[in-house]
């Protein structure tokens, strides 16, 4: 994404989740950024959502966890799963984000799940419900979706505006119901 002002242009480092809702050229966004200096490299970072840049953050104070890192952590799985995953302690949900192994997404929980917690509460909003925790079926359906060449981003995405619109907690539902999301989210971005 590049940031026009006053005619000089900022290339702002988003991900693919983020240039899906920002719409198109020219047309006003608002984008919460962060700045990430390194040795020789100046990047901007940016996010629809504070809570998202937030956490960006957050994530980069666990070792071995750069900007880049970070920034897939976040769009992969969300603001809500993310937390939801650090505070129920699912390496596995966490792991899915590209570049983040088992021993990183375990260095992830143990560093960051009581500051987490902290951070939630003081943004007021409650702990997640156990019952948010992925389900069988969910599972089931991201194992389905990965088959058949889906990212974990969109997947995750699909399966997060199922939870939204409560469409039933069952494998063939959730498969139809986010191909249909993903179909959808396909021809648009076309």
């Amino acid at each position: 994404l590049v940031l026009d002002v006053g005619g000089v242009g900022f290339e702002l480092i988003v991900s693919h989740r983020t240039l899906l809702t920002v719409g198109g050229i020219g047309e006003p966004a608002i984008l919460h950024t962060s700045l990430s200096i390194r040795e020789n490299e100046w990047l901007i970072f940016a996010f629809p959502a504070q809570e998202e840049k937030e956490l960006f953050s957050i994530l980069q104070t666990v070792s071995g966890v750069g900007p880049k890192l970070a920034l897939a952590v976040v769009s992969t799985l969300g603001v809500t799963q993310l937390i939801e995953a650090i505070v129920s302690d699912n390496h596995k949900m966490v792991s899915q984000a590209p570049g983040v192994g088992p021993k990183v997404a375990q260095r992830i929980i143990l560093e960051l799940k009581s500051r987490v917690e902290e951070w939630n509460q003081r943004r007021g909003l409650s702990r997640p419900a156990d019952g948010q925790a992925p389900s069988r079926a969910a599972e089931e359906v991201q194992i389905i979706l990965e088959g058949l060449g889906y990212t974990a981003t969109e997947i995750n995405m699909a399966l997060k505006k199922a939870r939204d619109e409560q469409v039933a907690d069952d494998v063939e539902e959730l498969v139809r119901y986010s191909l249909k999301v993903l179909g959808s989210t396909a021809v648009s971005t076309q």
